[in-house]
């Protein structure tokens, strides 16, 4: 056996430079030290290991000797094979051996190659296709997915265009009616052309759009695959789409999302569902290639040359340890092919989901009364339930015509709360009240609060005049609804006004625009205003709900299971339904109770 002593190593640049190349942590100097040992051992060759983890004066010393020993190359091999090297080292290694003026039999000769261990290699991409998924839009293959958390699917946001919304300002938001249209499968390795149905298809959330960031109008129109202009870190755009599952996948594990992949080419992977000319599309399909330029600093898009056809698009880039380290986005024919890093885009994943909202179906306490549609209703209801909801969160103006189920509202109001919370609710309707000023509408207020065995401090009497609201009427009034509450949340449900603001005393209105202005000082207090016509003070405006007529959707969703879709051919036919009720003088949300009430019996097939 050779040994070679511990003692101080003589520099070599040669070798100084392959150490620069190693791109493990500092941390990693115990890898690389079994690395070592297990070379230099079957080449007979002992190096003590340092006393000192200093990885850059480890990895000198271990080349060095791996030099002397006649083993450079192995050692090499095998820093690349556990993911501690990349192409930069191969080159480096070349440019030794090119120096040295040698031949030898084998020769590192394409950086961009490397070889791995078959076995791990194998289990990596079976649990890789595990979780990569194909996207459907009203049947049709549309694109590549992957699961990123574990009820969270990333795609490019052009994959599902379809069936997005974009406001002035760019933010995209689901389209009505978006959710019986979409389709997720995963573990789809069958030949569609053999058997149409494959895989396991997943149901999603009703809120499915979790996030989305548009492409460039560059990348729409597919002009330039190096064309990077307007796209910046961490700010995008970068082609997204996060789109949650109801629940997780069956089995599927979740991948390693790499943010800093290597500076140089590589070898990359694609798992994806092409489909070309076939609208039915292909099962799982595996393609390799390299990962060359890097476009901006940091980088915003990647160049690679994996052969991809419609329908890759959303696919996962995966190293050569199936680490995601982008999604492929297009390309142009000859120009090559850009895919989105996951360095910018992994910090919305770590945001916490939003709650998934307890819609009620029925409302027990009022004979089951059923909740047609009142999605974004009973969403406000779900946040303004939070211990720390936002002033902004606890004030409601819902308006609305006949029919939209306004006065609905206060028994929606108090199931739900009663249903999720032990907060107080009081309904008061101010059609009884329009003949109070500022002091008779507050006793009134404050005497609704009271309850048994809770009376108010002494010298709180609500006596003084209307210019007084803001010192005295509404600071008294404040403080009974903290005593009522105590540790709860005081639901205060004001109906009645009329439909105009004109309607409204002006006392009775002071009173109410106070309320709502003391929002911020009173975290105990929800204030729910149905058919206040008035803008909210500034700040609030997010508070406005405009109701409708529930739609045939909303009527084929109430028989339909949280998460998933209604039947095609039962939201097609109640719009019939619904026309023969307007037929006999009923419409919105009368009209569509009744035609509930016949599909339950069975009336329509």
């Amino acid at each position: 056996m050779t040994t070679v002593t511990a003692g101080p190593s003589v520099s070599r640049p040669s070798v100084t430079g392959l150490a620069e190349t190693v791109t493990a942590a500092p941390t990693d100097w115990i890898v690389v030290e079994r690395v070592w040992e297990r070379v230099s051992r079957s080449h007979d060759v002992h190096q003590p290991p340092q006393t000192s983890p200093n990885l850059h004066d480890l990895l000198i010393d271990a080349f060095t000797a791996a030099q002397d020993g006649g083993f450079l190359d192995v050692f090499a091999f095998e820093l690349i094979k556990e993911g501690l090297a990349g192409p930069e080292l191969v080159t480096r290694l070349r440019a030794i051996d090119a120096d040295a003026g040698g031949f030898r039999l084998q020769a590192f000769q394409n950086g961009h190659r490397q070889a791995v261990n078959p076995l791990l290699y194998a289990d990596g991409l079976l649990r890789a296709c595990e979780y990569v998924c194909r996207i459907d839009i009203d049947g049709t293959q549309a694109g590549t997915g992957v699961l990123v958390r574990p009820t969270v699917v990333a795609t490019m946001a052009h994959v599902i265009w379809p069936l997005l919304t974009v406001a002035a300002d760019g933010t995209l938001t689901a389209a009505d009616g978006s959710l019986r249209r979409l389709e997720i499968r995963f573990r789809d390795y069958v030949d569609r052309a053999a058997a149409r149905a494959g895989g396991e298809t997943a149901t999603l959330h009703p809120d499915w759009l979790l996030h989305g960031s548009p492409p460039t109008d560059a990348e729409r129109a597919a002009r330039d695959v190096r064309d990077i202009v307007g796209i910046a870190s961490p700010a995008g755009p970068w082609d997204l789409a996060l789109i949650r599952l109801a629940t997780p996948p069956k089995g599927a594990a979740l991948p390693e999302l790499l943010g800093s992949p290597p500076s140089g080419p590589f070898e990359i992977n694609l798992l994806h569902h092409p489909h070309g000319p076939n609208p039915d599309g292909e099962p799982l399909l595996l393609s390799g290639g390299s990962l060359g330029e890097q476009l901006g600093a940091p980088p915003v898009r990647f160049l690679h040359d994996v052969n991809t056809l419609g329908g890759s698009s959303g696919a996962p880039v995966f190293d050569n340890r199936w680490r995601i380290v982008a999604l492929h986005q297009g390309g142009t024919a000859g120009a090559g092919n850009r895919a989105v890093p996951v360095r910018d885009w992994t910090a919305t994943l770590d945001r916490p989901l939003p709650d998934d909202v307890p819609y009620l179906r029925t409302l027990p306490r009022f004979d089951n009364a059923p909740v047609i549609g009142r999605r974004a209703t009973q969403q406000r209801l779900w946040r303004a339930l939070r211990p720390g909801a936002t002033a902004a969160d606890r004030l409601f103006v819902l308006r609305g015509g006949p029919g939209t189920g306004k006065r609905f509202t206060k028994r929606l109001v108090r199931s739900f709360v009663e249903a999720h919370s032990d907060g107080v609710v009081v309904t008061l309707d101010l059609a009884n009240a329009l003949a109070y000023d500022a002091d008779g509408f507050a006793a009134w207020v404050t005497g609704a609060l009271s309850a048994p065995g809770v009376a108010p401090a002494r010298g709180e009497a609500l006596t003084t005049g209307p210019r007084e609201v803001r010192d005295d009427v509404l600071p008294a009034l404040t403080r009974r609804v903290e005593e009522i509450g105590g540790d709860r949340a005081v639901w205060l449900v004001l109906e009645g006004f009329g439909g105009a603001a004109l309607d409204v005393p002006p006392g009775v209105k002071d009173v109410v625009v106070n309320l709502m202005g003391r929002l911020r000082d009173n975290p105990s207090q929800r204030l729910i205003l149905v058919g206040w016509n008035e803008p909210p003070p500034e700040g609030f405006e997010a508070a406005i709900e405009d109701l409708e007529f529930p739609s045939s959707y909303d009527v084929a969703a109430h028989f339909t299971p949280p998460g998933r879709q209604p039947a095609d051919a039962l939201v097609a036919a109640v719009p019939s339904l619904l026309a023969l009720q307007a037929a006999q003088g009923l419409n919105g949300y009368p009209a569509a109770l009744a035609v509930l009430r016949m599909l339950a019996a069975g009336v329509a097939a």
